[in-house]
């Protein structure tokens, strides 16, 4: 059995790959590979995934950083040839990553 696997894409370009490691529901736990293009959008996840991690969570931090990840219209897209994801959360952290749609 091939393990699933999930490319992040932004308007056809590859910015990484994410390979399962377990389905902690509603989360799915990978390994993340960035691809060159990836230092162009890491900077808008971290700062999500950071706004998120954060004791005291700043509400109105988090709606930007939200905002500004919906605004990269990013995509993920199925290895095994199902339907492309569009509406998703995720969090990246060096090569780990963590998506729920």
């Amino acid at each position: 059995m091939t393990t699933p696997s999930w490319q992040l894409m932004q308007a056809g370009t590859p910015l990484g790959t994410l390979t399962l490691q377990e389905i902690d529901q509603p989360w799915f736990r990978c390994h993340f590979t960035g691809a060159p293009a990836w230092e162009a959008v890491r900077p808008v996840l971290e700062e999500w995934t950071h706004s998120m991690e954060e004791a005291e969570t700043d509400h109105s931090r988090v709606g930007r950083a939200l905002a500004a990840v919906d605004a990269l219209q990013l995509s993920l897209v199925p290895a095994h040839g199902d339907e492309p994801i569009d509406d998703f959360l995720i969090h990246v952290r060096g090569t780990s990553a963590s998506f729920r749609y």
